[in-house]
């Protein structure tokens, strides 16, 4: 039997609805389909009208769907779509897709029929397989994850709607635990950070690191981070956040604090000793020169000769009480009168084998550290030409260049060195090196056995700006 739709407005609606339609009689068989019900299952209506409805079910299926559509003849009734069956379609080219379908009696026609509403649902279980593994991947990444991930209700009443299994791993205890006592977490807290465990699983404050107490009695550290999950009404309705384990980089950062302080201390006992190594003993040995000089200089007296010493021998003397101060942390911000300039030309003394000629830029405007760093270089460069050159003439410059870069320059045409074969050994370079290092300058040295020596500290215009105090007070008299 086929059934022909009379009226033109209600044909219409049929055959442009969204759904396949198909009317089936009393018998199981095919009596109309619409044109939605061509389109999913690729049959022309003329090759359905007449067939039996298990021909749009999988052969395997048919014999089933024959035993439910005769129990379902016997009592008709209206089932709505996803009734919490599995059914599949079949199309015409073997290929099968997941349907819903919707059945309901008819009875205002003269032959019993009934309306099969069919819909295709590929799309929504393809897209609820995707959540379900989004939803696994998730658990998954959660259960793995070494922080502990959580969901903390606030209303209707504040407790754990879940908690990640690495609680267990840090805390040793299970997941169960938190979820039947809302105050356990609160129980496992140190004491002194319960207050501010509860103003953050409270909502006011977004995080904190505290401490956690294990199933061992150990303490953990935790830095803990809650997001506020808003309801409808934009309250706050729950927390989701984590709580990672921070105590081993706590434990780091606290031995790298130390380690730090050590080697402060241990710079700090370096710079002490290249000050008295470039300044007092400096001082001593061109006092010895100078003594010397004396000595075989029959215009001096022997009176000469001791008031020189003693003179000399107390200028050393403030030096090292100076030094004693630094140790015992006394202030030592000594201001010097002479320029800068002055001074580096005072430690070219007349006497000595030596001849120097100096070229300094006058007014140089520098901040105090710089300026004693530079101080202290040219009184090791100089040091260094006098005892171990065996120089008849040396040059000493201090000049900005035309970068704006201030460039120290010694040389000497003296007897020059092997440079890997005094690197190991040499104090007086190895604080060179530092010193150049302490105000970001580039030290060069070009030396080779009976060739001279050429020593060079540059200190870039942009080291200069960093080691300007903050207030701009220079000095040398500016």
């Amino acid at each position: 039997m086929v059934i022909k739709l009379a009226e033109p407005a209600f044909r219409a609606v049929v055959e442009d609805a969204p759904d396949a339609i198909v009317l089936v009689d009393r018998d199981g068989r095919i009596a109309y389909v619409n044109t939605r019900t061509e389109e999913l299952f690729g049959y022309d209506r003329s090759e359905l009208n007449g067939q039996r409805v298990e021909f749009l079910v999988p052969v395997e299926l048919r014999a089933m769907h024959t035993i439910h559509r005769e129990i379902y003849q016997e009592r008709p009734e209206r089932r709505p779509m996803g009734a919490g069956l599995e059914l599949v379609g079949q199309r015409k080219d073997g290929s099968t897709f997941p349907v819903e379908i919707s059945l309901s009696p008819s009875r205002d026609v003269d032959t019993p029929l009934t309306v099969a509403v069919v819909r295709d649902v590929s799309r929504q279980r393809r897209a609820e397989e995707a959540l379900r593994r989004s939803e696994a991947r998730h658990r998954l990444l959660n259960e793995r994850a070494e922080s502990v991930i959580f969901r903390y209700r606030l209303s209707p009443s504040p407790g754990f709607e879940y908690v990640s299994a690495a609680v267990s791993r840090s805390l040793g205890h299970a997941p169960e635990e938190f979820y039947v006592d809302p105050e356990f977490m609160f129980e496992l807290a140190h004491p002194d950070d319960r207050e501010a465990l509860r103003r953050t699983f409270g909502g006011e404050t977004p995080g904190a690191i505290l401490r956690f107490v294990s199933r061992d009695r150990g303490v953990r550290w935790f830095e803990v981070n809650a997001t506020a999950v808003h309801g409808s009404d934009g309250a706050t309705v729950a927390l989701e956040g984590s709580a990672r384990d921070v105590t081993e980089r706590l434990i780091a950062d606290e031995e790298r604090l130390h380690l730090e302080a050590e080697i402060e201390m241990q710079s700090e006992r370096n710079r002490l000793a290249g000050d008295l190594h470039d300044d007092t003993l400096q001082s001593i040995y061109a006092l010895g020169l100078g003594l010397h000089a004396m000595r075989d200089d029959d215009s001096f007296s022997r009176e000469d000769i001791v008031d020189r010493a003693v003179d000399g021998l107390n200028q050393v003397i403030a030096t090292l009480r100076s030094y004693m101060q630094r140790l015992r942390g006394s202030d030592l911000s000594v201001d010097v009168d002479e320029p800068l300039a002055t001074r580096i030309a005072a430690l070219i003394g007349e006497e000595g084998p030596t001849e120097w000629s100096v070229d300094l830029e006058p007014g140089l405007e520098l901040d105090p550290a710089t300026e004693r760093q530079l101080y202290l270089l040219a009184k090791e460069l100089v040091s260094n030409v006098q005892r171990h050159a065996q120089a008849q003439s040396a040059q000493l410059s201090l000049r900005h260049d035309d970068t704006g870069s201030l460039q120290l320059e010694v040389v000497d045409d003296g007897v020059g060195f092997e440079r890997g074969q005094t690197g190991a050994g040499s104090f007086g370079l190895r604080s060179i090196a530092l010193r150049a290092d302490a105000v970001g300058g580039d030290l060069s040295m070009e030396t080779a056995p009976g060739e001279g020596t050429r020593v060079q500290v540059c200190i870039p215009q942009a080291a200069l700006a960093r080691n300007a105090p903050g207030d701009g007070k220079r000095r040398d008299g500016a």
